[in-house]
């Protein structure tokens, strides 16, 4: 029996053994400094001073140049393109300018080269944290700051709301670029809010609320007309047939601006200090004359400047005319007039050789052929995302390629009024979101979507 019983011992199921599992790797957190690096770089030349901006960039840029040489990332072949152009316009500026004095010429070369070390900023810090949603709020986050910060003097003392617009602006500032991308941002994602910036979308009318009311106490009106460029791109206007949806209206609007200068008094006391007085003048500001006197200079400066380039333009020599005057040119304005700011005062300046007008300023340095070169560099970056841009902006990829046209047509206005990509201190912001998209897709180019960070394939 005790044989037997052994025997059906053996044959009897036996409890299967625990199955052991491998530990599954938890998913690596992404990086926090390159977002906050985003913050601080927004913020602190705005808070502190221009130079801020300056050092910062200039580190960060060290960043880029080391991950760029020493690891096994391939670079955006865009942002060669981009490096690529900028080349050839600094080529031709500092072979054209040789002669020119020695600060004049290294800062005219700054001017050019900085906005692709602000991209290439924008680049790598993407690259460290490649996660768009938190890029993103970065910038928003910086908007708020930098909103809050603006409009600190009305805290303080509530009646400047009650003076005019021009006197305004002296006490609190022009205003920063920063916030003006940031309600651009919101408004790009207004529909997909939650899924492209994971920001509940209370939080975000709260946050755009409080950006559109320091952009309308800075009384700027380049702000609005970027606001109005991002609103355009979220309806889609630059997706196809620019020249209906955007050249019709955008004619109507010239129209309608011209005849009101024309019919309304705009050179009076009381409509240069106040903001509807500059809205209707700014067509005077753009459109250049033929008679000057002491009154329209001071009050139509940039048409004035930009006469004064067109007139000296006309009397060099072709070749001149071909490839620019070169770094540290200037342009000879006919009048002795207080532009530069001392210890003492104000100092008479009668040639000068920077200017509002970022394409009158490439036409003096590197002449039609460095002006060909950048329109031909803008033109490129607005095709980048045109494929991508179709479709409901509920989705977050298509957001992100408005965006993205929002921002290049954003460096085609401002170039026209404030230098564009060639002034340090206004669109620095552009330039450092341009370089984040570009790594965005520089790796996932059509065949993935980044949606709050994870990776998910399009093709199956």
């Amino acid at each position: 029996m005790i044989t037997l019983s052994k025997g059906f011992e053996r044959f009897r199921s036996q409890r299967a053994a625990p199955v052991t599992r491998l530990a599954q790797p938890s998913p690596k957190r992404l990086a926090i400094w390159p977002t906050v690096s985003l913050v601080f770089l927004l913020c602190l030349p705005t808070i502190f001073a221009p130079i801020a901006l300056t050092v910062l960039n200039a580190l960060l840029v060290t960043v880029a140049l080391i991950v760029a040489l020493f690891t096994s990332s391939s670079i955006d072949k865009r942002l060669l393109t981009f490096s690529a152009f900028t080349a050839a316009v600094a080529f031709l500026g500092l072979a054209m300018g040789r002669e020119a004095y020695i600060y004049d010429y290294l800062k005219d070369l700054w001017y050019v080269c900085n906005p692709v070390l602000v991209t290439a900023t924008g680049y790598v810090l993407y690259r460290m944290k490649p996660d768009l949603a938190a890029a993103l709020r970065a910038f928003v986050i910086a908007g708020v700051i930098v909103s809050l910060w603006q409009v600190r003097a009305y805290f303080f003392d509530p009646s400047i709301a009650l003076l005019p617009a021009g006197i305004i602006r002296r006490l609190i500032g022009v205003g920063s670029a920063v916030p003006v991308l940031g309600l651009s941002i919101l408004l790009v994602f207004s529909a997909c809010s939650r899924q492209g910036l994971r920001i509940p979308r209370a939080l975000a009318w709260t946050l755009f609320v409080v950006m559109a009311i320091c952009v309308a106490g800075v009384f700027s009106r380049t702000a609005v007309a970027l606001i109005l460029v991002a609103a355009a791109a979220a309806m889609g206007c630059f997706v196809r047939r620019e020249w209906l949806r955007v050249g019709v209206p955008l004619l109507l609007f010239v129209a309608v601006g011209l005849l009101a200068s024309g019919i309304l008094d705009t050179s009076s006391d009381r409509a240069l200090q106040s903001f509807s007085g500059k809205l209707l003048r700014s067509f005077e500001e753009v459109v250049v004359g033929e008679v000057y006197d002491a009154r329209s200079i001071n009050t139509n400066f940039r048409a004035f400047e930009t006469e004064r380039v067109l007139a000296q333009f006309v009397t060099v020599p072709p070749v001149e005319m071909l490839f620019g005057q070169g770094f540290g040119a200037t342009v000879d304005l006919g009048v002795t007039m207080p532009l530069m700011t001392t210890e003492t005062g104000f100092k008479g300046v009668r040639r000068i050789g920077i200017f509002h007008n970022g394409y009158m300023y490439l036409l003096t340095k590197v002449g039609l052929v460095g002006l060909l070169l950048y329109l031909c560099l803008l033109g490129y970056l607005y095709a980048v995302p045109r494929s991508r841009s179709r479709g409901g902006l509920s989705d977050p990829d298509v957001a992100a390629a408005r965006l993205f046209q929002a921002l290049v047509v954003s460096l085609v206005v401002s170039t026209y009024i404030v230098s564009g990509i060639f002034n340090r201190d206004n669109m620095f912001p552009y330039l450092l979101l341009l370089g984040v998209l570009l790594s965005h897709w520089s790796k996932h180019d059509g065949k993935v979507s980044m949606v709050g960070g994870q990776t998910q394939s399009k093709t199956g």
